[in-house]
Formats: structure tokens, sequence, C-alpha cells
């Protein structure tokens, strides 16, 4: 059986290969080295890896996560998931090797990464380089769900926003400021806290404040990261993660107004990496 995981700082779509190719699926929580120790690795596939199957008959592991960018990360978690798949040959890379696997294979061109967090690098065919390192959520992650969040909360708090959508605002989320800074100061994944308020976004898209609110996080992503790149208007971009596909028609505004496009959106890679890796496979790599 052959495993293959792309993790954000939300969740985690796990796929198992069988020796028939079929496959089943699970889900759990995001799982980062920056957050999670071997023992949240641990309870999390515990409770989640299907009962029916055997981990100790696993020969290998692809894991695609937020936070394994570097070898020093990335040999953590498969140590981590080691303690789980004990017989596996087990490669933890980042999530925007996963990214760019999903939307361009083996082409050249652009990953745009727009979740709970945001990710933008360059991609050769083969490895990445980003032009702009990743600063995570307190100093970066434009045009991410918690960058988003950060907008949407800090306007709020500031009296920017108009009463009537406040007043919506605070019936369906604790807004009161106490809760607020503790869910973002001393809970264990603020960012996915700030993220949690981009189904109000979804909800209120058509309302101009908020639409604006979404065309400033993405501007602010397009003049920071992407517009770093030369050659964007004659290369492929590519576009996956729940914040940018759910407002991609905001996304795509930005861009021509940029004189670019946005290739292609694929919402969760975890398809297209399994499709890659079958294909591997079946070419004897």
């Amino acid at each position: 059986m052959i495993v293959v995981a792309d993790s954000g700082a939300t969740k985690t779509d796990w796929r198992i290969i069988m020796e028939d190719f079929s496959s089943a699926s699970f889900e759990t929580v995001g799982l980062s080295p920056y957050f999670n120790t071997e023992l949240d690795f641990n309870d999390a596939l515990t409770h989640g890896f299907p009962k029916e199957l055997n981990p100790n008959e696993v020969s290998k592991v692809f894991f695609y996560g937020a936070g394994c960018g570097t070898q020093e990360r990335g040999s953590r978690v498969e140590s981590y998931l080691h303690s789980f798949f004990p017989a596996a040959e087990i490669f933890a890379w980042s999530d925007a090797l996963g990214a760019a696997q999903a939307l361009l294979h083996n082409d050249q061109g652009i990953i745009v990464i727009l979740g709970t967090g945001s990710n933008i690098s360059y991609y050769d065919g083969a490895k990445l380089e980003a032009k702009t390192p990743s600063l995570g959520f307190i100093l970066g992650d434009e045009g991410s769900g918690a960058h988003m969040g950060r907008l949407l909360l800090r306007d709020f708090f500031y009296g920017r926003m108009d009463s009537v959508l406040g007043k919506r605002l605070s019936s369906i989320y604790d807004m009161d400021l106490a809760h607020v800074l503790n869910m973002i100061y001393d809970s264990p994944k603020p960012s996915a806290y700030l993220a949690s308020f981009v189904p109000f976004l979804l909800n209120n898209v058509e309302n101009p404040y908020i639409s604006d609110l979404i065309t400033r996080s993405f501007e602010e992503m397009y003049q920071l990261h992407l517009s770093c790149y030369p050659n964007i208007r004659s290369i492929k971009i590519g576009v996956t993660g729940s914040v940018g596909c759910l407002f991609s028609s905001i996304l795509d505004r930005v861009a021509s107004q940029h004189g670019f496009k946005v290739y292609k959106y694929v919402r969760y890679p975890i398809s297209s990496l399994v499709d890659y890796h079958v294909n591997l496979y079946h070419s004897g790599r």
C-alpha cells in the first residue's frame, strides 16, 4: 500500500492506494512540525486510519505539508510518521511542492497556494524557488484566509465596518475583544481561527466592503509576491487552496488588472497528487 497526504493548517487529506489501485480516504486535523508533536501525529492517525487496514503493510508514505519546506522539519515529520508506519519508506515535502506537482506536473510555472495560509513559488518542473520567504500568519500570508480574517477583525475593532455588517458578524461569532485576543495569542492554532471567518466573507461577498477586503488581500499578495516574477504574463500560473478557489472571480479580476491570467484552479490537490504517484509507480519510479 502507498499513502499520500496533503496537509494544510486546518486539515489533512489522506489517500491509501492499494495493490489493485483501488483507494481509501480519510481526513485528520492539519499536521505541522511547527505546532504538532509526534504524539499529535500518532493520535490523529490512530483515530483516522481505517481500522480494517494494517499500517504495517504500507510500503511508502508521501506527505506534503505546510511547514515541511526545510530538511530539518521534513526529517522531523518523517520521524513522526515512521512511528505509525514502521515498515514504510517515508518522504515529507512542502505543501508547495505538492501543489506544483498537482497543478503543473512537470511543466514550468508559478504556484499560488491560498488556503488558511499562503505560499507563492516558481516551479521549474522539478524543484521550487521562491522570490519571497513565507513569513506565516503574523508577518505575511497575504491573500490567505488568515490574512483576510486579520483584516476583518482589525476593521471591526477599529470601527471601519458598517454597523449592519458588524452586527451580523457579532450574531454569528463571539466578538468579545478578550475572547478574540485569547484565540489569536493563546490558542494552539491561531491561523486556523483567523481563517474561520472565511465563511462569513463568502456568505457576504456581494457586500461592497467584503468584496473590497478580499480584493485588498489579493492585491497585497500580488504586489508583494507575484510582481517579483518578471515573466508572469507569459508563464502558467496555478492556484490551489480553498480561499483562492472560493474567491476565484475576484482573483481573476485582480489578475486581469495586472495583465496576467490564472491557468488552472485546483481546490483540493490530493486527487491530482494520487494520480501523479500512481503514474510514477507505473513508470517504475
